[in-house]
């Protein structure tokens, strides 16, 4: 589902950009930030895709392995959340205080694919 909306909203921000909509291509903060969100929710959701082949193969014990999923699953919203807000409420020159969900979301990515590491038998 996650893919699903990334996707969409690649497809919204190409045709906004394309179409050259007025007070969105105009503020490149905005438009970058967007940009970024969209990018790092996609990709860190086929890196979902990717733990979850993982974890699978690798056996990871079931206790841990929803704690994973958990972690996993938490991060590519709160990191597109993070960007896009970031870019939508804005200062003059920075980012909205939004985007200091960047690193959290960052973070949980990190914990959940470094438990997968550890944890294989």
């Amino acid at each position: 589902m996650l893919v699903a909306l990334f996707l969409a909203m690649g497809l919204a921000l190409e045709a906004v950009i394309g179409l050259r909509v007025q007070g969105w291509v105009d503020d490149a903060l905005q438009r970058e930030f967007l940009r970024l969100g969209h990018a790092h929710g996609g990709l860190l959701t086929l890196v979902n895709l990717a733990a979850a082949w993982a974890m699978r193969t690798l056996e990871t014990p079931p206790a841990w392995a929803a704690r994973i999923r958990v972690a996993l699953l938490a991060s590519p919203p709160i990191v597109g959340v993070g960007f896009i807000g970031g870019g939508l409420w804005h200062g003059p020159g920075d980012p909205g205080p939004l985007v200091l969900l960047v690193p959290a979301g960052a973070l949980l990515a990190l914990a959940g694919l470094c438990a997968i590491a550890v944890l294989r038998r």
